[in-house]
């Protein structure tokens, strides 16, 4: 099997209908995934953030350096895996910061949020046409926008983490149709879902947790290269 490192060759004329159906959101900037093409493994993150847009790599930012560990973990690294996010551009949100000193301007502060459930609907079609470029045995959804965007909303990462879920995933029904809504594709997937790497950046406590999932990942995928 030949295997090639890089972003996964979306058609340029995909990216620009989902830039366009996005063009309304408070997005910047735009990434795709990129790693092993193909790869039996498969990261599902939330979105780039400030980071990621200016270096154009996914996961460059704090969170990155927990990924990285991630992956030591599992005894596997960037060049073994592709990475990929529900949204591909930053959501960001405006703050007017007032002055610190007399005479100072107020300034625009930007930070990264939480994407919506419609800016994941409208770059949906860029993460299923990655999962066919990719063809990936088993994904890893990262926290809870990517586990809802492969699964539904029906359960969170806090109930399902660590744990092997075995199914097929939601896809866009039809691109072209801007009302278009998700149906379940035919192939059955291996999904693993894993706290973002974020989390414990914010929440120490879950450490214990995550070391413990990492290590049930690592045994199902040496079962998996076994059979």
């Amino acid at each position: 099997m030949k295997v090639e490192f890089g972003s996964a060759p979306v058609a340029e004329e995909l990216i620009r209908e989902c830039l366009h159906r996005s063009a309304s959101y408070d997005l910047e900037g735009f990434l795709l995934g990129q790693g092993a093409i193909p790869a039996q493994i498969m990261f599902v993150g939330e979105a780039p953030g400030a980071t990621e847009i200016v270096e154009g790599r996914p996961f460059t930012g704090q969170a990155g350096k927990v990924l990285e560990e991630y992956l030591k973990k599992i005894g596997l690294t960037r060049q073994d895996i592709y990475i990929s996010s529900a949204v591909r551009s930053r959501p960001f949100k405006d703050k007017v910061v007032a002055g610190t000193a007399p005479g100072k301007e107020p300034r625009i502060s930007r930070s990264n949020r939480t994407p919506t459930k419609n800016e994941v609907l409208a770059h949906a079609p860029i993460l299923d046409a990655e999962i066919e470029l990719v063809q990936p045995r088993v994904i890893v959804p990262m926290g809870n926008i990517g586990l809802h965007r492969l699964i539904g909303s029906h359960e969170t990462i806090s109930s399902l983490h660590g744990k092997v879920l075995e199914g097929p995933i939601q896809r866009l029904e039809e691109v072209s149709d801007p009302h278009s809504r998700y149906v379940f594709g035919d192939r059955s997937y291996s999904i693993f879902p894993l706290y973002h790497p974020a989390a414990v950046i914010y929440n120490r406590s879950l450490e214990a947790v995550i070391e413990q999932d990492l290590a049930a990942l690592k045994q199902f995928l040496d079962l998996k290269n076994n059979s």
